[in-house]
């Protein structure tokens, strides 16, 4: 398994990975929390992480073209600059105004480093790696977040200003990080691409993963939106260890689904074998967070039962982000790595948003109960979807070809030449 780590410019990609979302984790329940403290009012308050979230998502859709004008690594060190540097002006008293411009920067710095290296994921590892390298990068990534959402609110309200500062450390780190990772552009496209002829406008390749991924998101948004109102209606003595470690509890889950998938992708020689027992693994965890709801135990119980419920749900929404992606990867061309990555960044980032604010309106007329039982509908759906695809056994196109060629690929770099198992 640690064999891929010897991949050069891995190592050090991870790290820029790990500092991004530690220093983005860490911040965003602060940001919002210091902007009540300092009188702006809960408006002002949401909408700076709206402005983050939207920065991100507009930003994703033009880092293809600058991947392949200026490179992956002038990318990725802008961007960490970016996230990281600004968290300084967050130190300047300048109005509400202000707080939202620093905001909107970070969010770019943001959105160009989320595409930038799940694409040079893609670039750096041979096929026969990729599930993974992809399992390293998702625990990079969730190392970072339940750091960040462990430690910032604690960091904040005992130390006061110095999570901003850790934050801007976070940035410069990540910057220098990525000036050890090989120089690479990505692939032009244009003619070159419409020659090889593919089998299948890029859109219907991408479809089937995004619908999953997405939908998996916005079951992920009410869980990490709703999950510690829900419990302290219920009881709020309860509500404060939920509300410490439910996004924790999510995000190692997540990592362990990501470990899974990720092996097995590499094991068998073809992603998306486990991508609709994930949905259903995360279905299963919005089915037992309503069921919680629904039955309202108290204490310790209602904690193992809201917890345990989020476990599962991170089980089966980290495989799926780890399949969507791999099945991304395996069914666009070369030439459209990047794209891939900021179709999958963007699916993730405005379904984690659509999420939170379709249920929200789910929650003032049917409750937090109905919440989650509409998040399973949600995420069912794309179940439903992956489902269908698999069924189905559309054609699935790679650089040349179909799924043959991808096998005949993965043989020809297996060090045994023999064709993998599956």
């Amino acid at each position: 398994m640690i064999d891929v780590l010897k991949v050069k410019g891995l190592p050090l990609t991870l790290l820029s990975v790990f500092c991004a979302f530690l220093g983005w984790s860490l911040l965003l329940p602060v940001i919002p929390v210091a902007m009540l403290d300092d009188g702006y009012g809960d408006a002002l308050a949401g909408l700076s992480t709206g402005i983050f979230m939207a920065a991100t998502v507009i930003t994703q859709f033009f880092v293809p073209r600058l991947l392949r004008s200026v490179g992956y690594v002038p990318v990725m060190i802008a961007a960490a600059v970016l996230l990281g540097v600004p968290s300084a002006f967050y130190l300047i008293d300048g109005g509400a105004w202000f707080v939202l411009l620093v905001s909107a920067v970070r969010g770019i710095g943001f959105g160009a480093v989320t595409v930038a290296q799940s694409a040079l994921l893609a670039e750096l590892v041979p096929p026969r790696q990729l599930g993974r390298a992809n399992a390293f990068f998702g625990a990079a990534i969730g190392v970072g977040e339940i750091l960040g959402f462990s430690i910032g609110l604690t960091l904040y309200t005992r130390a006061g200003d110095s999570v901003f500062l850790i934050a801007v450390v976070c940035g410069v780190v990540g910057a220098l990080g990525a000036l050890g990772v090989p120089p690479l552009k990505a692939e032009p496209t244009g003619h070159e691409v419409r020659q090889r002829g593919t089998h299948a406008p890029l859109w219907k390749l991408a479809l089937v993963p995004v619908v999953g991924l997405c939908t998996g998101a916005m079951g992920f948004g009410a869980l990490s939106s709703f999950t510690a109102p829900a419990v302290d209606g219920i009881d709020p003595a309860a509500a404060a260890t939920v509300a410490g470690f439910a996004l924790a509890v999510t995000g190692a889950a997540q990592i362990l689904g990501r470990v899974i998938s990720g092996w097995w992708a590499d094991r068998i020689g073809e992603p998306g074998r486990l991508v609709v027992w994930a949905s259903l693994c995360a279905v299963g965890g919005m089915l037992a967070m309503a069921s919680v709801i629904h039955s309202a135990p108290s204490g310790a119980a209602l904690v193992a039962g809201a917890l345990g419920s989020a476990a599962l749900f991170g089980l089966g929404f980290g495989g799926v982000q780890s399949e969507t992606l791999l099945m991304m990867f395996a069914r666009m061309p070369k030439e459209r790595l990047s794209e891939a990555s900021a179709t999958w960044n963007m699916s993730f980032d405005s379904g984690t948003g659509a999420g939170s604010a379709v249920l929200g309106v789910v929650a003032s007329s049917s409750g937090y109960g109905g919440v989650f039982l509409a998040g399973a509908g949600l995420v069912g759906l794309g179940t439903a979807t992956l489902a269908g695809d698999r069924w189905l056994g559309r054609h699935r196109v790679v650089e040349h070809g179909n799924i043959r060629t991808r096998l005949r690929r993965l043989t020809a770099d297996s060090p045994t030449g023999r064709r993998p198992r599956g």
